[in-house]
């Protein structure tokens, strides 16, 4: 047997360490704890307990699966601040110790490939040290600072970005006109075309460029110099926007160059740009007119897998797996007949088996396909790992241990870590224990799943978690949390703003279901929500709730609330005018009319696409925008809304829910406005925070009678 298939068969026992995936309509439910029917230990959890929960994530394993350095976020609620640091712990169990050492705030920390150095960012700049933490040394010293660091295959570079003004030459030019900017005594925004302003904040000038820096220090060069584009795309894109190819001389990455249609257009490209700068970037795939993005390099240096979307316009189109032949500079989708997202992915060593993650059915997940020596699949993706949820998954460079994070409903994330051992691959363990002595004090119940036949009789999923005072025998209030997208999903995780068990300790159940529109469904049940906003969406959340009234006799429907930001306050508000089953309603960033929506939203592909068209186009305004804005039912609103907005939210502008008050206020319907003036579309400094849980359960609980305001 060849190395190669030696280790594909050894990394075939991996799939039996969970069970094997469901039929997709009705499944079999996932996997779960039991559920608790009497009092669980503990005390209800506090907001202080909440916003000081340490946050673990990033897991990088050293090239021989040795140790593993992971980051952990804390938060200072006090101070109003959080502060991420790195720590290093040993595979086999042990002490974490902070990286590289204890007065230094590092984030994403990154091994070497021979394992004797690390990259990491601290203080706004990119930095090594040796793996002992010791030997630090500041790469860059760039005035917009630097992030993102990847290693070269050699591990003599270090690829990173950096904001920089297109039109200038060197640093001293960029360190110019920012110090110009933010002297100037004039603070206007001045705008020639669309997508001034993105997700928080104004376009400034500058963008995003892609670098390379010596690992041994020196000067650092642009690969993207003077392009008016931005590496990795904004707002949310990362360092998995850019790759090394494994010998070294080519780097390919993510960006979106469609001039002034940049506010309509989702097409982003992939180009490849020679690693020393020698030569200008050329597109890949231009081509296709969606989104294609995220390369990673096979290890054999024959392909380049990455996500592309085929319907152009469409930000939530399925996110196909597909591979680009270099050689042929060709590309073909690996798993056509798979209808799931290929949300990440990475390669085996030998490269003959991908591994990719998804969510399906509100848990994330990871698969393996195998692969033939003509780089096509010889099989359906299996699954590996789909225990409770998990996401960040980092294969060691030898192929032989795996970690990535775990959390659940009712458990923060902690790293989980599974070796190869003489007989196949062992169970998977909890290898960090950073929040086990916070969970251990609290009374914290599972996600209970069920399912239901929703609009057209197709089945949904729904969740319910109990309140920690749960008695037997005794009703309690309910609270309808309703996810945004609205092309999104809940999952069965530790949600780190919309948590389940602060829903819940008041007192209330908290009920969500995944409603048309949801992801991890498969395709159709994602596309049904558009141009459709209040309609399935809204029978199958009403289906649930019925559903949910039936399955569990504890709930006391005379005392529901509903609660959802962004789609979710827009479905709020759309029950609002169809029901009065509801005594509360709180909507977050909720949109309230369509038409004004529309025209002050920044990315315009969103509403084009949901909606069929602008607003002021004839047929999309009578059979869209008409026809399923909440605003036009204000007539019919009766229930008690909670409204809060950030005024630096530029998706669902803080207009919206000023919109919504004055119609409630003039209409005599118990209301109250909550502004945020430093938040945007999430609410994320910890006093805030502390401030919207307080208001939030503050309203349902006024109107529900669960249990005390929480401070």
């Amino acid at each position: 047997m060849s190395r190669r298939h030696a280790l594909a068969a050894a990394l075939a026992p991996l799939m039996l360490l969970v069970a094997p995936a469901c039929a997709a309509q009705r499944p079999a439910p996932n996997a779960s704890p039991a559920v608790a029917t009497a009092p669980v230990g503990g005390r209800p959890m506090t907001f202080e307990d909440f916003a000081t929960m340490p946050g673990v994530s990033d897991p990088q394993l050293s090239p021989d699966g040795t140790q593993l350095l992971y980051a952990v976020r804390t938060t200072d609620i006090a101070a109003n601040r959080r502060t991420t640091r790195a720590y290093l712990i040993p595979v086999a169990g042990g002490t974490p110790r902070q990286f590289p050492d204890a007065s230094t705030n590092a984030s994403e920390a990154r091994w070497s490939p021979d394992g004797k150095w690390i990259a990491y960012t601290s203080a706004g700049q990119i930095w090594i040290a040796d793996a002992s933490g010791g030997q630090k040394k500041q790469l860059t010293n760039l005035g917009a600072g630097a992030s993102g660091p990847v290693w070269s295959p050699s591990g003599d570079r270090i690829a990173f970005t950096t904001a920089v003004y297109p039109d200038c030459a060197d640093e001293a030019c960029n360190v110019g006109k920012a110090k110009e900017a933010d002297t100037s005594k004039v603070k206007a925004h001045i705008a020639d075309q669309l997508l001034y302003r993105h997700w928080t904040a104004y376009t400034d000038g500058t963008r995003s460029h892609l670098y390379v820096v010596p690992a041994s220090g020196g000067a650092t060069i642009d690969l993207t110099a003077h392009a008016n584009y931005d590496v990795p795309p904004p707002p949310f894109g990362g360092s998995e926007a850019y790759a090394w190819s494994p010998d070294g001389r080519e780097i390919t990455y993510s960006a979106k160059d469609q001039g002034r249609a940049d506010a309509w257009s989702t097409d982003i490209n992939l180009y490849t740009v020679p690693a020393d700068g020698s030569a200008p970037a050329q597109v890949i795939t231009a081509s296709n007119k969606g989104a294609d993005q995220n390369p990673v390099y096979s290890p054999d240096g024959r392909y380049i897998a990455y996500q592309s979307q085929a319907r152009g316009g469409f930000e939530s189109d399925r996110q196909r797996l597909m591979l680009y032949d270099r050689a042929a500079k060709t590309s073909r989708e690996l798993l056509p007949s798979w209808d799931r997202n290929a949300d990440s992915y990475f390669f085996a060593p030998d490269s003959r088996t991908i591994y990719v993650a998804t969510t399906d059915r509100s848990r994330d997940k990871l698969y393996r396909v195998p692969l033939g020596a003509n780089g096509v699949a010889t099989g359906a993706p299996v699954l590996v790992v789909g225990d409770r949820n998990n996401v960040a998954f980092n294969l060691s460079r030898d192929g032989r241990t795996l970690a990535w994070q775990r959390d659940a409903a009712d458990r923060p994330t902690e790293i989980w870590v599974a070796r190869m051992g003489r007989k196949g691959w062992e169970a998977p363990r909890q290898l960090t224990h950073e929040t086990d002595a916070k969970v251990a004090q609290l009374a914290l119940h599972p996600a209970e799943e069920f399912w239901y036949a929703g609009a057209g009789g197709d089945s949904v999923q729904g969740f319910i978690v109990r309140p920690p005072q749960f008695q037997a025998g005794r009703k309690y209030p309910m609270v309808l949390v309703i996810h945004g997208g609205p092309q999104g999903a809940w999952l069965d995780n530790w949600h780190g703003r919309w948590n389940y068990q602060m829903f819940a300790a008041p007192g209330e159940v908290v009920m969500f279901v995944n409603p048309r529109g949801s992801t991890g469904y498969g395709q159709r049940f994602v596309d049904e929500v558009s141009r459709n906003w209040g309609g399935k969406a809204y029978e199958d959340i009403m289906k649930g709730v019925d559903a949910a009234l039936a399955k569990y006799p504890f709930i006391d429907s005379t005392r529901m609330a509903a609660a959802g930001g962004s789609y979710g306050g827009y479905m709020a508000n759309w029950i609002n005018g169809h029901t009065d089953r509801f005594k509360a309603i709180v909507s977050h960033a909720g949109v309230f009319n369509l038409e004004a929506m529309a025209g002050a939203t920044e990315e315009l592909w969103f509403t084009d696409w949901e909606f069929g068209g602008q607003w002021w186009d004839s047929t999309a305004s009578a059979q869209q925008y008409r026809k399923w804005s909440p605003h036009l039912y204000v007539a019919n609103m009766k229930t008690p809304t909670l409204v809060i907005d950030g005024e630096l939210d530029y998706r669902v502008p803080y207009t919206e829910g000023l919109s919504l008050f004055t119609a409630l206020q003039r209409r005599g319907v118990p209301s109250r406005l909550v502004i945020f003036p430093d938040e945007g579309h999430w609410i994320g400094k910890p006093q805030n925070q502390r401030l919207w849980w307080s208001e939030v359960n503050g309203w349902i609980s006024k109107y529900t009678g669960a249990g005390a305001l929480m401070q």
